[in-house]
């Protein structure tokens, strides 16, 4: 029955009942039936033709008294009435016996002792009336004496058999009313001590069955109705620090159901109140160290923009070398013409001596301008070294290029140094022209040599200061890069940190909201009253996976 449902089993109950109930009920109107039919039988049949059978009879004392008195009267008039009582008394028999003769053709349990007394009745009819008509007719023709004669010696013993024949249908039909209302009798005995055993039976399968349906609706709850109702109001308003008693060995009822949900419910809680806090905690530093991540980038994006000017402001300067560097190489193939053409014109050196010495003094001057190019790239070169050894791993490109570049100014230097003393030692010669002219044609090729020396070198500072300028350009590029990446990790710093305290937020929304229960928050006691059944292990797996 433990399987069945609650409805099934309270319509077993109630069924099993009103199956009793129906029984009881369809025995009695079965008793009550036949008791009917003897009733109906005593009423109806029996006492009708008891009734019929006692008129016939008294018609019959009544006819035989008047024929008496016909006889013995000897005046007509009341003769007259005795023989019109006669008359009467004969139609008064004549319709009881027409009547009781259709009631024992039409009732089908009309027996074969009342048709058989019902033919002696009108055999003894048959033999007295005649006898009695002789007697009327023999007062009616004042002869008393015959008359009396005839009633006592002829009429009498007829007439005492035919009463004898109704009496006997009289006795009979009594004794069927006794006999009726003695079945009556018995069916009623009968019929009360199977319906008091019956009643008894339904009231004893009532009770049992009202008794196992109240214990394994009991044993299924765990507990009374109200019970279960109170604890589990208590639960719905989030107090899970309850205790749920059940009986010895419940693992099945609802009450044992309501305290593995409480159970699982605090455990639950308890977990979710442990995340929500964590959780709280975690994005508060992620918050905090977004924020602190923030300004460290917006710095380095200010420091990046700085060295970006920087960086245009350099390849404002290295463009500007290079243009010199242009002019200058020029100017050195003009030399080399110069000096080229100063082989065939040695006739006139004496006189363009002088020109000599202003070209001189103009390419001095020009050396200087390169010296201070070579000097100014070289503090490029090492503010940009710096600067690559700032960026880390990013400058090292930079940093070769500005070792490069160095190199190329330190040798710009030493050729620039190298041709100012070469117009130098010139110029000696042109302030001892007159002394030098006779090795002046040898002091010439060597001026040819250095001049294309210096055309060379010129050319070398002009492809070094290019690659200068194309280096520095890629460094600009790549810095213009690390500042859009800067400003775009800045971007996602915030978004971070506007999610983390959006995070942060929920859960404390979270906490808000399991606050509302009541837990208990020793591990151990919630270990130690978890309910003892074997779906427990689950119930509690299941919760804390969800969690992780």
């Amino acid at each position: 029955m433990g399987k069945l449902k609650v409805v099934t089993r309270l319509a077993l109950g109630f069924g099993l009942i009103l199956v009793f109930l129906l029984g009881i009920s369809l025995l009695g109107m079965a008793g009550m039936s036949r008791i009917n039919d003897a009733l109906s039988d005593i009423t109806s049949v029996n006492n009708a033709e008891t009734r019929l059978v006692a008129t016939m009879r008294n018609a019959l004392s009544q006819r035989a008294i008047a024929i008496r008195n016909i006889a013995l009267l000897d005046d007509q008039e009341g003769m007259r009435v005795e023989a019109q009582t006669l008359a009467r008394q004969e139609k008064i028999y004549g319709d009881a016996l027409l009547a009781l003769d259709k009631m024992f053709n039409t009732e089908a349990a009309t027996s074969e002792r009342e048709k058989q007394l019902l033919a002696q009745i009108r055999s003894d009819e048959a033999a007295a009336v005649p006898l009695m008509a002789k007697a009327l007719q023999l007062g009616l023709d004042n002869q008393p004496a015959d008359a009396v004669k005839v009633l006592i010696t002829e009429v009498r013993p007829k007439q005492q058999a035919w009463i004898k024949s109704l009496t006997e249908l009289a006795e009979f039909e009594d004794q069927l009313n006794d006999d009726a209302a003695a079945s009556a009798r018995s069916t009623y005995a009968w019929l009360r001590s199977i319906m008091l055993s019956a009643v008894a039976l339904a009231l004893l399968a009532g009770v049992v069955a009202s008794a196992m349906i109240a214990r394994s609706i009991l044993r299924q709850l765990g507990a009374e109705p109200s019970e279960a109702q109170a604890v589990a109001r208590e639960i719905a308003s989030g107090d899970l620090t309850a205790t749920v008693r059940l009986r010895e060995g419940d693992g099945a009822s609802l009450m044992a159901s309501i305290e593995q949900m409480r159970y699982q419910l605090n455990v639950i809680a308890h977990g979710i109140k442990s995340a929500a806090e964590t959780i709280s905690v975690a994005s508060g530093q992620i918050a905090q160290g977004n924020f602190d991540l923030s300004q460290r980038t917006e710095e380095q994006a200010a420091s990046l923009e700085e060295t970006a000017a920087s960086m245009e402001e350099l390849t404002t300067t290295v463009r500007q070398n290079t243009s010199h560097a242009s002019e200058a190489l020029r100017l050195s193939g003009g030399a080399a013409q110069t000096a080229a053409s100063g082989s065939e014109a040695f006739d006139r050196v004496v006189s363009t001596m002088d020109k000599i010495s202003a070209s001189s003094g103009k390419m001095a001057d020009i050396i200087g301008v390169i010296e201070g190019i070579a000097f100014q790239t070289n503090i490029l070169a090492l503010n940009a070294a710096v600067e690559a050894a700032r960026a880390g791993e990013q400058g090292r490109g930079f940093a070769v290029v500005a070792s490069e570049v160095r190199s190329l100014a330190q040798r710009s230097a030493v050729a620039s140094k190298e041709i100012k003393d070469l117009i130098g030692e010139s110029m000696a010669h042109v302030g001892a022209g007159s002394q030098l002219v006779a090795s002046a044609g040898q002091q010439m090729s060597g001026i040819v040599a250095s001049v294309q020396r210096f055309g060379e070198i010129m050319n070398e500072i002009s492809t070094a200061t290019q690659e200068q300028g194309s280096g520095i350009e890629q460094i600009n590029t790549a810095i213009v890069q690390m500042d859009q990446v800067t400003q775009q990790n800045a971007a996602l710093v915030e978004q971070a940190s506007a999610a983390a305290q959006s995070l942060s937020q929920q859960a404390s929304g979270l906490l808000k909201v399991v606050s509302v229960f009541k837990i208990r928050q020793d591990a151990s006691t919630m270990t130690d009253n978890a309910p003892a059944s074997p779906t427990a292990p689950a119930l509690q797996s299941a919760p804390l996976a969800a969690l992780h």
